[in-house]
């Protein structure tokens, strides 16, 4: 969303984004940046990485890098002069906070009227909770989702069709039937529970919580997903960190690992080490994506 400022009788817009990779010379994956990582002046300040782009005449003149509070002018290419300015809703951030109870919760036991996705290859998918549209955050879902993933499998991107809300189906089980994982000792019937952890949600204007909801904080290259049914940019339902999900302690696994390293892997909920867990959702063909990245 434009903000104004006057100069020498012409306005200054500006467009505020979260992260950092990005050209901005109006493709396709110009566009979705654009879309996923726009926010406000305030929250592009408090994050720890941002751009601000400066507009005059509808035309995009200079943009600004901030690093850890550190400005610096970014260096334009060709291509990126003259971009036109949009007119953007900036996206608002809502923390993942553990409240003592709540509609939402990751972890905990599968419910009985949920029917998990099963695979008859290694690395089992696990159950890590419900997100309810009675939060504020989530209001914009077509129905409360249960959520699931083969956490421990090494796939790129993972498409869900929640069409029917209680059964789930993976659209592309093929290619993950292809991927490895990196633990030996999982098996198709291995069992990991977590403790119930009940989450609030409340705006911010910075990253924080076990996780956040609406602006992906990438780790890597911005990565965001197009949905495969209804071609639409997909929207960050939450990015759980494995910083904050280090204390959702595991209930209970049949996982016994031969070498001890491992263990550490199956004590609390964790996507591959130390990475972060990304979950996008397009309600109108009501697709999930999972993308985990990590450093």
């Amino acid at each position: 969303m434009g903000l104004f400022t006057s100069c020498f009788g012409q306005k200054e817009e500006h467009i505020y984004l979260a992260g950092w990779e990005a050209e901005f010379n109006g493709d396709e994956q110009c566009q979705k940046f654009l879309k996923t990582q726009v926010v406000d002046k305030e929250t592009a300040n408090n994050i720890w990485s941002s751009i601000d782009l400066v507009f005059k005449g509808g035309k995009l003149i200079k943009a600004y890098d901030s690093d850890e509070g550190i400005r610096t002018e970014r260096k334009l290419k060709e291509s990126e002069l003259g971009f036109e300015f949009q007119k953007l809703v900036p996206n608002q951030i809502y923390s993942l906070n553990e409240v003592s109870t709540s509609e939402s919760y990751l972890g905990g036991e599968i419910p009985d009227e949920f029917n998990i996705p099963k695979f008859e290859f290694t690395a089992p998918f696990q159950y890590l909770g419900k997100l309810s549209k009675t939060d504020e955050a989530f209001n914009w879902l077509p129905f409360d989702i249960h959520i699931a993933a083969p956490i421990y499998l090494n796939f790129d991107k993972l498409f869900i069709d929640y069409s029917d809300p209680l059964n789930p189906k993976v659209l592309n089980i093929e290619e993950l039937n292809q991927t490895d994982n990196s633990f030996d000792d999982l098996q198709p019937d291995s069992e990991i529970v977590y403790e119930k952890v009940y989450l609030k949600t409340e705006k911010e204007t910075d990253f924080g919580g076990i996780g956040h909801t609406a602006v992906p904080n990438w780790i890597q290259n911005p990565d965001i997903p197009t949905c495969p049914n209804s071609k639409k940019t997909m929207k960050l339902l939450c990015q759980l960190t494995y910083i904050g999900v280090d204390d959702i302690k595991t209930k209970r696994t049949n996982v016994k690992p031969e070498d001890e390293w491992y263990k550490q892997y199956f004590e609390n909920m964790n996507f591959w080490g130390d990475g972060d867990l990304y979950i996008f959702f397009e309600p109108e063909s009501k697709i999930m994506c999972f993308i985990i990245q990590h450093t």
